[in-house]
């Protein structure tokens, strides 16, 4: 090994040192590491700040463009507005529909010996299912529950995606006749008494029921007629300002 006299080494370690200062800083760069957060620079003309991408690199500091941090404040505060004012709708539907509805529960609660057919609405622990095929004693269990299984949650709010809506009182009666003349088909067709008395006892329970629903869907469809529009109107606002995130996801790439 080469041993250098301490002056030799001093003068090699004034020559790294002078190298060191004499090489340029590298120069910011759109998506670039940056190491003080709001600093700001400028790039191309336009003014970066040093921030966490909304959409890329968003662990660790990088320059942003700052129209950037501007349009993704923008979003965040309409797609919040517009949540917030479809979930309070929701929530209003919800508590006014709910207490006039518990015959239309009654009668779409799920039942094992009852074929559904794709699109019937089930009632199932406390909240509304449809069925995405045909099945017998599949209940909306977790196991069967998703849109490659039997059940998805019907029309579900906002707010929670696991948690349904009631359906209309006119959907609700035109299943339950079919359902009610496909379990007194069934009853007349198997030679099995206690099958058949299973089958014949059903109908006539649902029968009951769809008597005490017709009774009573003038209330629930009153709250539909009112609130429903709404929520069409918000849910398409909601959609509407959705939209804006990939505008803004792309206003937001460094390499735009």
């Amino acid at each position: 090994m080469i041993k250098l006299n301490k002056k030799m080494a001093a003068a090699v370690m004034a020559g790294f040192l002078i190298v060191g200062l004499a090489t340029p800083v590298n120069a910011a760069t759109a998506g670039g590491s940056c190491t003080t957060k709001g600093a700001k620079t400028t790039i191309s003309k336009n003014t970066y700040v040093c921030e966490k991408n909304p959409f890329f690199s968003t662990t660790k500091l990088t320059w942003v463009w700052d129209g950037c941090i501007e349009l993704n404040t923008d979003y965040q505060a309409g797609i919040k507005e517009a949540q917030t004012v479809l979930r309070a709708s929701e929530t209003n539907r919800f508590q006014q529909i709910e207490p006039v509805g518990q015959t239309l529960k009654d009668l779409i609660k799920w039942n094992a010996l009852i074929t559904y057919a794709k699109g019937n609405v089930v009632y199932y622990g406390s909240t509304y299912y449809s069925a995405t095929k045909t099945s017998t004693n599949k209940a909306p269990t977790s196991t069967n529950i998703g849109s490659t299984k039997f059940w998805v949650v019907y029309q579900p709010t906002n707010a929670n995606s696991k948690v349904g809506q009631m359906p209309t009182p006119t959907a609700v009666i035109a299943t339950a006749n079919k359902q009610i003349a496909a379990l007194t088909s069934s009853a007349v067709k198997t030679s099995v008494a206690a099958t058949k008395l299973k089958y014949t006892t059903l109908a006539s329970d649902l029968t009951t029921k769809l008597a005490a629903l017709e009774a009573n869907k003038a209330p629930i469809q009153s709250v539909i007629d009112t609130l429903d529009p709404v929520l069409i109107e918000l849910k398409s606002a909601v959609a509407l300002v959705s939209i804006t995130k990939d505008l803004v996801k792309d206003k937001c790439n460094p390499r735009y």
